[in-house]
């Protein structure tokens, strides 16, 4: 069995990208765009230390003042309010099928529809390879007494 020519390209895509040194995961789409899953694309952290990670974006089925941004809104855990201009402006720079901003340990990640090709690869690419090291910074706790923050303490309990 051939693969498709959407498989073809998408495994371009995808190979484009760990060449460039992103990471590539496969996850849920947000709730409000139905089952099914999308790419992510992650650029890496820097310097992971310190960071409070494990915050999301989702869009949203429609634009409600509530929301962070028009149809964006947090999935849980919102990031620390000194990112939050970076990531409305992450958000302005996205292509039309971006469904998602995720942060984990590995770093940050753009999910998207990957219909939007080539173009919306640069565009994904470029965004986080722009504003990736200034949300970075942004959402950098101060070193504490001990060098532990929160989002430190909370991966020891989740290993416990």
């Amino acid at each position: 069995m051939k693969p498709s020519d959407r498989d073809r390209r998408l495994a371009g895509l995808r190979q484009r990208a760990i060449a460039s040194g992103m990471t590539v995961k496969m996850r849920p789409l947000p709730p409000a765009l139905g089952e099914g899953t999308a790419a992510v694309y992650f650029n890496r952290w820097d310097d992971p230390r310190r960071l409070v990670v494990g915050w999301n974006l989702e869009l949203q089925r429609m634009s409600h003042e509530l929301h962070f941004a028009g149809r964006w809104d947090w999935s849980g855990r919102a990031a620390p309010e000194a990112a939050w201009h970076l990531i409305r402006e992450l958000l302005d720079r996205l292509p039309e099928d971006a469904c998602g901003i995720q942060s984990t340990r590995g770093g940050l990640g753009i999910q998207w529809q990957e219909r939007s090709g080539d173009k919306g690869f640069e565009t994904v690419e470029q965004s986080l390879q722009q504003m990736r090291p200034e949300i970075e910074e942004a959402i950098r706790q101060p070193a504490g007494r001990n060098g532990d923050s929160d989002a430190d303490e909370e991966e020891k309990g989740e290993r416990q």
